[in-house]
């Protein structure tokens, strides 16, 4: 909001000032949430999944002996069974892509501390049974995954305060689309998913506090990265304009590259020596290594100021896109 200051002669506005816009606006006290994916994250690793070995969330166990050595015998035969029922039902389930978790997630970062899960739009069997286990996790874990959110934010927070203006005209500028004038919401999580970080409906940011490959510079990267996943529509739709001139189809992957890409370019806009995110933890590795060269040959030229966004879309759909009926 503009501030009009009165000086001189009386009546007199001073020139109105700009207002700094906001880029996030974070979330460090809501329980329910760090509860919920503490849960999730253990239930995955009972579960044996390939992707409990992730940095991300390979220390949970650990954690939760540590917390279950100071309960009693009752409240660690309850807090197994919550994350017995994890196993058995919402850990089987992806936490961006298949409902009711993104629901879920929604509802509990709605609820933030409340004392009780009353009004949350849950289901009544997921309520009471994150009801039982709230207290419990509240006494063996919530302090030290609170104080990991806390410190992760002031240092983020410092960051995008810094810089976050230059990463944001950076990014506008390539994608040529707007950035939510009031802000995206940042929920910290002790535990999120594999990743460490994801982006669900209802523009919903949500990052892990624990996870060391996202704190710091790498976790300025990240933020920017999964607020870009908002524009996920738009972009394919830009995507697949050029495909169609093509009789081409967009490849799968390409627009998520993009945004691997384009967010450490941002970052090494203001930190020259920056190692972006997918270099540093080998993304390009994981399926998605046929884009890199592209990118780098089409991309990176548009994004130091040469050509245009379509035609460096055309160019990188015609290196990349498959032919219909392929």
């Amino acid at each position: 909001m503009a501030v009009v200051l009165v000086c001189g002669v009386l009546g007199q506005a001073a020139p109105q000032a700009k207002t700094k816009q906001t880029i996030f606006i974070f979330h460090s006290d809501e329980f329910w949430l760090n509860l919920h994916h503490f849960l999730y994250v253990l239930g995955r690793n009972e579960n044996k999944t390939r992707d409990s070995s992730r940095s991300a969330v390979v220390n949970a166990p650990r954690d939760q002996e540590q917390g279950l050595a100071k309960l009693s015998a009752a409240e660690q035969a309850t807090w197994r069974a919550a994350v017995s029922f994890y196993a058995n039902d919402l850990s089987k389930k992806d936490a961006v892509f298949d409902e009711p978790l993104p629901a879920i997630t929604n509802a509990l970062a709605q609820a933030g501390d409340a004392k009780s899960l009353r009004s949350a739009k849950l289901d009544a069997g997921v309520a009471s049974l994150l009801e039982r286990a709230a207290p419990i996790y509240r006494k063996s874990w919530w302090p030290a995954h609170h104080k990991a959110n806390v410190e992760w934010q002031h240092a983020i927070q410092k960051l995008v305060d810094q810089h976050g203006d230059a990463i944001l005209t950076f990014i506008t500028k390539a994608y040529q689309m707007n950035w939510n004038p009031a802000g995206f919401h940042v929920h910290l999580s002790g535990y999120t998913n594999w990743a460490g970080a994801y982006s669900t409906t209802g523009e919903l940011l949500v990052l892990s506090s624990l996870a060391e490959d996202i704190k710091d510079i790498y976790g300025l990267e990240t933020i920017f990265h999964e607020g870009m996943h908002q524009w996920d529509k738009q972009v394919f739709e830009a995507l697949r304009e050029q495909a169609r001139k093509q009789s081409k189809l967009v490849p799968n992957g390409l627009s998520h590259a993009m945004i691997f890409f384009t967010a450490g370019e941002a970052v090494r806009h203001v930190y020259p020596d920056h190692v972006p995110y997918a270099v540093k933890a080998g993304v390009w590795q994981r399926g998605i290594a046929q884009f890199k060269t592209p990118l780098e040959e089409i991309w990176k030229p548009y994004l130091d100021g040469r050509g245009t966004r379509d035609d460096a879309l055309a160019e990188l759909v015609k290196r990349t896109g498959t032919d219909k009926g392929l």
